[in-house]
């Protein structure tokens, strides 16, 4: 009976959906589906090909540590902005389509814009400034001249580091500018991608089927993998060497990596145009009331609310810290271009399973647990990114990226989007991404950009695992001491939304 009442109350709540959805298997062939999966293989896809090889070329362009940690930092933290935002007028005035459509020409026009900034020019006549002599002026060790590399190791290192001294301060300046403006700009247009996304795809599924939302998901993360791989293997076979006062300077032509982008862009923007939003269609037509999105954002006044929300923003602050840092750390290890593919191949791949198979996670754990589990994976995954010497040790550890970045954004999706009305979907996924993706990953760039430009990549690996294990400590006495379930008087109270007058109930005892 209890499972009955469960069905008939999802029903009230999405009525669009019919009986047919409620029986659906994760296993199952689903032409309606195919929009979401595509669109999520070929926009998931087209990042992969481009932004695990962001900060390498960004490096080669000569930016500093610091300057990649602003670059990456702005975009999520102006995404956090204007996320919500974009999610707040696609639900009020009902313009889901247009936006998601507009949001993806966005991301076309100014990432190839960043890709085909014109390199600063090289100078040669910097040598003695930045502490380098020409090599017949190196020491002589066993009737041979030492290279750079063995006569000033550390200066090496740090010339590795930062390539800002081979350029033209002047052209540096100006690659710089262009860039930041770019990013700037380019993510006030392309933040609500991804928030839209998901909220056609929740919309469809309905809330009886948000869980299977992961399935959904998970070819995102396969086509992130795929287009890394295949990318990462091309421009590794385009590396070239150059020597600048004695230092030899591996280099690569990452433009490559943004042709990939652009096609992969071409079936990201046909997917966007078969996306269908009925719901907002039809109350448009029948001349429903504008739904009351800014009453989403009073949720979080609540204490156990807010701290899931907290837990997101730390969870994208260690996730910007990795993006932003790590393929830097190994390629400083030693590590090639195919490696950095193929490690994300193998987080890609732990992400997509875990996808797929957090339907079957959720009937045996609850939301909370999952996202414990993933702090658990980022205490361990710092602690290994600051120890190994090896790059390719590494490589096993990214299998635990599904539980740290699929296993908590499905908990968290699932578990804040079941507590607003349909109405509100796109609203709540614009926070939930800009958070996350947004204000977490943005602060964890620009925190990790000045921490690895001042102590080192291996020392701030170490202070996040720390921050980590406190995190967990705060989550878990959260969790403990603040309530969370929502009956109809509190929902009504924080959203602004009354389930008497229209029907809809919130099957608040699915949520724990």
């Amino acid at each position: 009976m209890e499972e009955e009442r469960e069905t008939v109350v999802s029903k009230k709540a999405n009525p669009a959906q019919g009986s047919s959805t409620a029986k659906r298997s994760c296993c199952t062939f689903e032409p309606d589906l195919l929009p979401f999966k595509l669109f999520y293989f070929a926009f998931f896809g087209a990042i992969g090909a481009v932004f695990p090889f962001m900060s390498l070329y960004l490096k080669q362009l000569g930016f500093s540590p610091r300057e990649i940690g602003l670059f990456a930092g702005v975009r999520p933290i102006l995404g956090f902005c204007s996320g919500p935002l974009w999610g707040s007028c696609a639900d009020r005035w009902r313009m889901r389509k247009y936006l998601l459509v507009i949001s993806t020409v966005g991301w076309v026009a100014f990432i190839m814009g960043i890709g085909f900034v014109t390199p600063p020019r090289k100078v040669e006549d910097k040598c003695q400034s930045v502490g380098l002599n020409q090599s017949e002026n190196m020491p002589v060790a066993r009737n041979r001249v030492l290279t750079i590399e063995e006569a000033l190791p550390d200066s090496y290192a740090k010339l590795l580091e930062n390539r800002g001294w081979m350029f033209d301060k002047e052209d540096l300046h100006r690659a710089f500018i262009i860039v930041f403006v770019l990013i700037v700009f380019g993510e006030l247009v392309q933040s609500p991608t991804s928030s839209l996304a998901d909220s056609g795809c929740l919309e469809h599924l309905g809330r009886e089927n948000m869980d299977k939302y992961g399935c959904q998901r998970s070819w995102g993360s396969l086509g992130f993998g795929a287009l890394s791989i295949l990318a990462g293997g091309v421009v590794a076979l385009e590396r070239y060497t150059v020597v600048i006062c004695g230092v030899s300077i591996q280099m690569s032509d990452y433009r490559i990596c943004f042709y990939f982008f652009a096609g992969s862009m071409v079936f990201t923007m046909v997917a966007a145009l078969m996306y269908k939003f009925p719901k907002q269609e039809e109350d448009k037509t029948n001349g429903k009331p504008i739904p009351a999105v800014m009453g989403t954002f009073k949720l979080f006044c609540s204490p156990h609310y807010a701290s899931w929300l907290f837990v997101a923003f730390f969870m994208g602050v260690s996730n910007g810290v990795i993006w932003g840092f790590l393929y830097w750390h190994l390629e400083n290890l030693g590590a090639s271009q195919f490696l950095v593919g193929l490690g994300s191949v193998i987080s890609c791949s732990s992400e997509a399973m875990m996808f797929f198979g957090i339907f079957y996670i959720f009937r045996h754990f609850s939301h909370a647990t999952l996202m414990a589990v993933g702090l658990v994976g980022y205490i361990f995954r710092f602690c290994v990114f600051a120890s190994v010497t090896n790059p390719w040790l590494v490589l096993p550890v990214e299998v635990f990226q599904g539980f740290t970045s699929a296993g908590v954004w499905s908990a968290l999706t699932a578990y804040m989007c079941a507590v607003v009305p349909p109405d509100n979907l796109a609203t709540m996924q614009g926070i939930l991404h800009g958070v996350y993706w947004g204000l977490g990953s943005g602060c964890g760039s620009l925190i990790g950009g000045f921490l690895v430009q001042k102590f080192g990549a291996p020392m701030t690996f170490w202070i996040f695992a720390g921050a980590s294990a406190v995190n967990l400590f705060i989550f878990v006495i959260a969790q403990k001491f603040t309530k969370g379930h929502v009956d109809a008087n509190e929902y009504e109270e924080i959203i602004s939304f009354n389930p008497k007058k229209t029907g809809d109930e919130i099957p608040v005892d699915k949520l724990h």
